[in-house]
Formats: structure tokens, C-alpha cells, sequence
């Protein structure tokens, strides 16, 4: 299990920022050489630590900017369902806690039927750890959490249902880890992707934002639930870290380490991997202000991510449609994207009640459609995991 691993790879993460960014030419051979073959240790350090240099960051930007990814000129749209934010997790970046609000099954169906309703056959399941929904079973502990699915299960079947009885199409959960039994269960009822966010990879890190009693509290849980995933038989894995937490170029050498990691043991790694940055009040904190990432390192860690990895790159509604706009008319498309969003339950079909978990930039569907097929991109509401397979990168394995 990855988790394993973690300590070898926050020494090899820990590097960046000990020792001088390359010289320009040989950033430059180096960023040619990533987006054909997969990296060594040493030239990951290497490329990541060379964009602390002004220089090499607008390097890198051309590069990405020139390089082709499959399906450039097409954007799948993927919205977010959040059907709990009762939460007994306490992280510190997050509204979400026990005063939060539950969708029943018609509440849901209502969301899930507005959505299909627009067009959308791919979307997104999210929930908080709500305990009426997660019933621990007997044996669990906090490095081996066991759930029952008697709660969660029909929300899934639902969806599932939904969506073939209108023609079909994708299921992503963005949930709580779990164990391997569990997600079996969700695959086995339609589950095509299971994603998490790891937050931060370094672990004291970890521990001062998740010092609260909770099950996220165990890290090495979260870490090793995107196996328990594979092992569930489920096909694509959808990963991040959240921007904002911690060093941004750390935690892009961890998400590297973790995806080539998991081709490695697996054969597999991320179908799509995510870019989530920390938006309100919580970036003020005194525990994560100082890893402010702004626009310009944002821009360069996407561009990084389209040579680093295979997955699909997701562009969300953390960031508003104008900046997204500019990363896709200057790198292209093929990737996912979200043009509306509720963070809040029950926010689609009616106004939301509770609280959301964190702000978003709120657009007009069609007419953010409308400017994205002005500029030339083909923007697909419905899709299924077929399509996902399609839009992966296929490279050498070796040099």
C-alpha cells in the first residue's frame, strides 16, 4: 500500500527548494523528456525545482501551451451532487459538521432528475462522513475502517438507475474512503470512478488539519482506499491534493510519486486527476496561509500537470469561469470541466437551505457553453467511462 511508501516519499518531496533551479536549456530538455517517459526520482526533484525560477516558469508555460493532448478541442461538463454535509470529521478548511443537512431519496432523485434534465450523463456524488449514512460495522478501527452500505447503497442504485433509464452514462463518487467490501458493493450498482482528495500528502501537515476526533483523522486509510478501490474492480481512480494546504511543488512531487506508484503495483493510475484550490475565509488561517498558491502558480501547476500526467486534468467551479476560460484558451482542452455547481445539498432544483462547503463562481450554463463553443471547443454534456479511457494519455513506458 501506498501508505507504505509515504515516508520515502515526503524525503524525496522534501528536497524541492534545498538546491539551485536548473539553468533554462536543460529545464527545457528535461520537460521534453517528462512528457515522454515516465521520470526517475532525481529528474522529478530536478524538473519540479527548476520552476522556482521565474524563468523556467514561463519555460514551461510555452511548452504546455504548444503541447497536444488527446481530444484538445472537446470539454466534458461534470457537475457535483452533494446529497450530506452532516459531517463527524472537523477539518479545518471546511463549513461541513454535524449541523449539516441530508438529502432523503426523494430530495435526491429531484437533484439528480434536474441535472439529467439539463443534458448531464456523467455526474459527480458527494457527501461528507455522515455517520447515519456511514454505519461503522463490527471490527472497525481507524486503520481499518469497515462500513456497512445499507444507508449509502440506495442512493447509489438510484442514480444508477436514473441515468440508464435515460440513455446511459457515468457515476463518479467523491465520498469517504472506504473498505474494499463496500466499494465492491458501489461497483457492483453502477460505480464507475471513485475519487478522493488526499488534502495534503505531508503528514504533520496532515495531522495539525485533521487533528479532531473523526475517521479522516488516519491518513494512511486514505492514502491506501484508492487500492481498496482497484481491488473493488472499480476502473478509473480520480485523485488530488488541495492547493493551498501546504507547498504546492511538495505536494506535485507526492501526486506524481502516488500515480506512478499505483501503475507500478497496479496498472493503473489516475483516469483524472483534479485541481482544487482552498477559496474563503479559511485560506486566512495561520495553519495554511503561508502555502497561498495565486493565479500565476496555479497556472503553472496545471501546465506541469499536463506533461506530468496520463489522467484527464478537471477544472472546477472553485475557480471563476473567466480564469478557467484563460487556461483553456491557452492550453486547449480535453479535459473535464464543471460549469455549475451547488456545494450545498439540495441547491439545484430550489435554492439551498444549508450551508455550502466552500464558495464557488456561479455561471450561466448555456451561456458559458455558448462562449466556449465560440472559441472552437466541443463541450459534451453526455458521456461515459468509455469516453474517460479515450481521453488518457498513451506514451513510451521506457526511453
Amino acid at each position: 500500500m501506498f501508505s507504505s511508501d509515504l515516508e520515502k516519499s515526503v524525503q524525496i518531496a522534501e528536497r524541492v527548494g534545498t538546491f539551485p533551479p536548473l539553468p533554462a536549456h536543460e529545464f527545457a530538455r528535461l520537460l521534453d523528456k517528462a512528457s515522454r517517459y515516465p521520470l526517475s526520482d532525481t529528474d522529478l526533484i530536478e524538473l519540479i525545482n527548476a520552476t522556482r525560477s521565474d524563468a523556467n516558469c514561463e519555460i514551461v508555460l510555452k511548452f504546455s501551451s504548444a503541447y497536444r493532448r488527446p481530444h484538445d478541442r472537446e470539454l466534458l461538463l461534470l457537475p457535483p451532487l452533494y446529497f450530506s454535509s452532516i459531517c463527524e470529521n472537523a477539518c479545518r478548511y471546511c463549513n461541513f459538521n454535524k449541523d449539516g443537512k441530508r438529502l432523503d431519496l426523494n430530495e435526491f432523485e429531484r437533484e439528480f432528475s434536474f441535472l439529467v434534465g439539463l443534458g448531464f450523463h456523467s455526474i459527480e456524488l458527494v457527501s461528507s462522513q455522515d455517520p447515519e449514512i456511514y454505519h461503522k460495522a463490527d471490527g472497525f478501527s481507524p486503520y481499518n475502517q469497515r462500513f456497512l452500505t445499507n444507508s449509502l447503497l440506495p442512493y447509489i442504485q438510484l442514480a444508477s438507475r436514473l441515468l440508464n433509464a435515460n440513455g446511459g452514462g457515468m457515476l463518479t463518487t467523491n465520498i469517504p474512503p472506504l473498505d474494499v467490501e463496500s466499494l465492491k458493493v458501489l461497483h457492483e450498482n453502477g460505480l464507475d470512478c471513485f475519487l478522493i482528495w488526499q488534502e495534503t500528502f505531508n503528514p504533520d501537515q496532515y495531522r495539525r488539519l485533521h487533528a479532531q476526533k473523526g475517521p479522516k483523522t488516519t491518513q494512511s486509510f486514505r492514502l491506501d482506499s484508492m487500492e481498496n478501490s482497484i481491488a473493488a474492480g472499480i476502473k478509473h481512480l480520480a485523485g488530488a491534493f488541495l492547493k493551498g494546504l501546504y507547498d504546492w511543488r511538495k505536494e506535485e512531487v507526492h501526486m506524481y510519486l502516488f500515480d506512478r506508484y499505483l501503475k507500478t503495483k497496479n496498472g493503473r493510475g489516475f483516469s483524472i486527476i483534479g485541481s482544487p484550490r482552498v477559496k474563503g475565509h479559511f485560506a486566512e488561517s495561520p495553519l495554511i496561509r503561508a502555502y497561498g498558491v495565486t493565479d500565476r502558480e496555479y497556472e503553472v501547476n496545471i501546465a506541469l500537470d499536463r506533461i506530468l500526467f496520463d489522467g484527464i486534468l478537471w477544472l472546477q467551479t472553485r475557480e471563476p469561469f473567466d480564469f478557467n476560460r484563460r487556461l483553456l484558451r491557452r492550453f486547449g482542452g480535453g479535459v473535464i470541466l464543471t460549469l455549475v455547481s451547488s456545494t450545498a445539498p439540495g441547491g439545484y432544483f430550489a435554492p439551498a437551505s444549508a450551508r455550502t462547503q466552500f464558495p464557488v463562481s456561479k455561471q450561466d450554463l448555456l451561456d458559458s457553453v455558448a462562449v466556449l463553443e465560440a472559441d472552437g471547443f466541443a463541450v459534451r454534456y453526455a458521456w461515459d467511462e468509455a469516453d474517460l479511457s479515450a481521453f488518457q494519455r498513451k506514451r513510451e513506458e521506457k526511453r
